[in-house]
């Protein structure tokens, strides 16, 4: 019999429901999930006043997949430990999980009351804010979350919310402490090249989005960022250069076309700079039409 295997001998006196459910502990911090799946439901099955083993029963599922069982264990153990916040907060993530949006941010508003609540709460929380655009209820929530736990995916989103509402100063601020964080948070990086690139600094957004670039390669929308910068310096052939893998990449972005069609332009292609406008009138033509209110379309 395997460390790991919940059948057990009728003689064995050890066989106790807090042995089992030490068993699942192992199990689960070896990695096995599985195993300590079956254990901590044999445990449960055996004995049902421990909140915390509804809790890792719920944790195990929600790490493979079983989103709804995740759901019944967490709400089992909230019967047993109503205010406990860490269990709201992963509630709330399986009902998120589930696509129970709603429910997910009543649970993570009560987890976000309670004053041990985590910062996952309030990350979670204001993903979903974010994603209802409720931008507003978004930015303090990621603040809460970064204010409990500073760490470069909170200073991100923080800043990505920010940046969604044209506050261009506030949300470079926030990549700026992400990378601050962690100088491999490539993101970060990236998204504060965008601010600077917006912000008509185009020499210091060209170097992050190279950073960028030479931390993750595949990072391909980079290069068509990276050209626009070069071409507001009058780097033009290098420009054209990044525009062109861009285009590789995204032939059917009109944005590329248009600013290729510009850089062209600029280097006397006047051939390829028509060519260029064209793909770039017709794709937003395109564009427009695929819309239900494309000719409303601005």
């Amino acid at each position: 019999m395997n460390a790991h295997d919940s059948t057990l001998p009728a003689d064995d006196h050890d066989a106790t429901a807090a042995v089992i459910f030490s068993r699942g502990r192992r199990a689960e911090a070896e990695g096995d999930l599985e195993g300590a799946h079956a254990l901590y439901r044999e445990a449960l099955g055996r004995q049902t006043d421990h909140p915390d083993w509804y809790y890792r029963a719920g944790c195990v599922c929600l790490k493979t997949s079983r989103f709804d069982e995740a759901r019944e264990w967490f709400q089992a153990g909230l019967q047993l430990r109503p205010g406990d916040a860490k269990t709201l907060t992963n509630l709330g993530a399986a009902l998120d999980r589930l696509g129970r949006r709603e429910e997910a941010m009543a649970v993570y508003q009560r987890a976000a009351f309670l004053e041990d609540a985590p910062a996952a709460a309030f990350h979670n929380l204001g993903a979903l804010y974010a994603e209802a655009g409720r931008t507003e209820e978004a930015a303090r929530a990621f603040g809460e979350a970064v204010r409990k736990t500073p760490d470069a995916d909170g200073y991100c989103s923080l800043g990505m919310v920010l940046l969604s509402t044209g506050d261009l100063v506030r949300a470079l601020e926030n990549f700026e402490q992400a990378v601050a964080s962690d100088h491999g948070f490539t993101r970060g990086h990236y998204y504060a090249a965008v601010c600077l690139l917006k912000r008509g600094r185009y020499a210091e957004a060209l170097a992050r989005f190279d950073l960028a670039l030479g931390q993750e390669p595949a990072l391909i929308r980079a290069h068509y960022h990276r050209g626009v910068c070069l071409h507001k310096l009058e780097r033009f052939k290098a420009a054209l250069a990044a525009l062109t893998q861009a285009e590789a990449a995204f032939p059917e972005d009109g944005r590329i076309h248009f600013q290729l069609a510009l850089t062209c332009d600029a280097l006397g292609l006047a051939a390829e700079a028509r060519r260029h406008y064209h793909l770039a009138r017709l794709l937003r033509e395109d564009r427009r039409e695929a819309r239900p209110d494309g000719d409303r379309a601005p």
